[in-house]
């Protein structure tokens, strides 16, 4: 009887062990194959409590040891129990966490101070073929918990989900013409919307589109960008070569500027009145009189003014016979462009500037200390909370004069840390790559960056603009298509931007791309780490119990 007793629960233990083990995998709780063993099971589990409870009724066996292996059995009977209800729970629970870090990562301050200040309904409508392709799914779900996050700063924003199979009529209505299958988002508020088509192999909505999504269905107008050309200047549609801005172009784009080249003509010298910010990226050869006389006369009248800068080793001079922009910059709005290139002896790349909000490197007594934060401006809206790295390669000196001229007022945004100098000897350092500190060159920190204001009279200004704004750099480098992609100098550049468009509510630290690559599980793999994490665990630990019982039992 014992015997008989002992087979049936070993029985009934494997034959319920192997039910579940095929649950796992089969994913169908009356499949046959889950079925039988688990009649097999549920049967020799009877046979084997109708022996114990035979062998309790006998005399005397409520003092043995079968008490308490009833207990035990029918405890274990109960935690199996909790485990089988606990699973079906889950089985049937649509709840789910992203644990990955981009699903851990918060909002960029970008987007966040986009959403506190929108104060237009936003409607995003999201459409999702309803199938079970992984990449979907994961597309979907990933959207649907950005979307939440964003409400959570904003009851400005409505979503829909629709099946643009099923929906088609709502396709036609906003002109969309093609649907990615992998999932389309539409960003509307008004009469005017953004499409992001979702694509490739890890398709999300990502966080950097949606923002520039918002900018550009919020903003009442498209302010105009014109780059100058005829001096040999970056080319704003090079795509193709390192040294092309084509990528700033896109980022313009994204914060919902329209990007232009503009050649001023010396038959009619002009900047058009349209203009929101003219670009001098890069020029090699000096302006023309007339050409400085059209940029005066557009600054005037409370124009935005970007100069990017290199170091020049000769100036090729203006028709007049000698340099038109660096004196204009200096008389007319006291910003000192030197003659040099700021270089270092302390690293083995002198011509390159690493610019932080590192403080340490900086002489805590110096003049003007708490004005900056390390590197950076620490009162002006362009670097007041920067906390980035922008490179800057081969950088020539820009400050302001002593006594600006009247009217204008100025903030020197960059600077380099102490360890760097201001070489004036160029000649021979762009010729042998080596240069030392000579006595009457200045020492650092070297500023490189200046923006100046200058209140103008509100009739001059075809934009009904207050105040001229100009910032130069002296570096463009970091602006080529190579290079402004590193976060630091891509923030700084857009924020120079927002700042000469007066549009503060978008200087901010922008959102980043994707980072992590969703890994995408076939359905056996899927079932494979279930089961792994789930049952094949349990089954250890009770295979470990098992030996450490009959070791007991044997030796006591």
């Amino acid at each position: 009887m014992k015997t008989w007793r002992r087979w049936t629960g070993l029985g009934a233990l494997l034959l319920m062990a192997a039910a579940f083990n095929l649950l796992f995998w089969i994913e169908n709780m009356f499949s046959m194959s889950v079925l039988i063993p688990l009649a097999g099971g549920l049967v020799l589990g009877v046979a084997w409590l109708a022996g114990v409870l035979v062998s309790v009724a006998r005399p005397g066996a409520l003092e043995g040891r079968t008490v308490g292996g009833l207990n035990a059995v029918v405890s274990s009977l109960v935690f199996l129990g909790i485990c089988v209800v606990l699973y079906m729970f889950l089985q049937s629970w649509k709840g789910s966490y992203d644990l990955t870090q981009e699903g851990r990562r918060e909002l960029s301050p970008m987007t966040v101070q986009v959403l506190r200040n929108i104060n237009a309904p936003i409607e995003v409508t999201c459409f999702f073929l309803h199938v079970d392709d992984e990449l979907v799914v994961i597309a979907r779900e990933k959207t649907r918990r950005f979307l939440e996050q964003c409400q959570r700063y904003t009851d400005q924003i409505k979503t829909e989900e629709l099946d643009p199979t099923i929906d088609r009529s709502r396709l036609i209505e906003m002109g969309i013409t093609h649907a990615s299958p992998q999932g389309t988002v539409v960003v509307k508020s008004g009469g005017k919307q953004r499409i992001i088509l979702l694509s490739g192999g890890s398709p999300r909505l990502e966080e950097r589109e949606f923002t520039n999504a918002l900018i550009n269905v919020l903003r009442d107008a498209q302010p105009k960008v014109y780059f100058l050309t005829g001096h040999k200047e970056r080319d704003v549609l090079d795509d193709k070569g390192e040294d092309g801005a084509a990528m700033l172009a896109k980022l313009l784009d994204g914060e919902s500027y329209k990007v232009e080249r503009l050649a001023i003509k010396i038959s009619d010298p002009q900047v058009p009145a349209d203009c929101d910010v003219l670009v001098v990226d890069n020029l090699k050869t000096d302006f023309h009189p007339l050409e400085m006389e059209a940029v005066d006369k557009y600054v005037s009248a409370g124009g935005r003014l970007l100069v990017l800068v290199d170091p020049w080793r000769s100036v090729t001079p203006g028709y007049g016979g000698g340099e038109q922009l660096r004196p204009w910059l200096e008389k007319r709005f006291g910003i000192k462009v030197g003659s040099d290139i700021v270089i270092t002896d302390k690293s083995e790349n002198i011509w390159q500037l690493e610019l932080t909000n590192d403080a340490k490197a900086f002489d805590r007594t110096e003049a003007g200390f708490m004005q900056f934060h390390g590197c950076f401006s620490a009162d002006h809206p362009i670097t007041r909370n920067f906390d980035q790295t922008v490179l800057l390669k081969a950088v020539r000196s820009v400050g302001l004069a002593e006594k600006l001229p009247e009217g204008v007022a100025g903030t020197e945004l960059l600077r380099s840390t102490p360890d760097f100098w201001a070489e004036t000897d160029t000649e021979k350092l762009l010729t042998t790559g080596k240069a030392r500190l000579n006595e009457g060159e200045r020492k650092g920190p070297i500023p490189v960056a200046v923006a100046v204001t200058q209140k103008v009279p509100v009739i001059g200004s075809p934009k009904g603009r207050t105040d001229t704004r100009v910032v130069v750099v002296g570096d463009s480098d970091f602006t080529s298509n190579t290079q402004v992609v590193v976060p630091g100098n891509l923030n700084f550049v857009l924020n120079v931007f927002a700042w000469m468009n007066e549009s503060e509510d978008l200087i901010a630290i922008r959102p980043t791309g994707r980072e992590a690559v969703p890994l995408v599980l076939t359905d056996t793999q899927r079932r494979a780490a279930a089961w792994v994490g789930v049952m094949l665990m349990v089954q250890i630990v009770a295979a470990v119990g098992a030996v450490v019982f009959l070791l007991r039992r044997k030796h006591q």
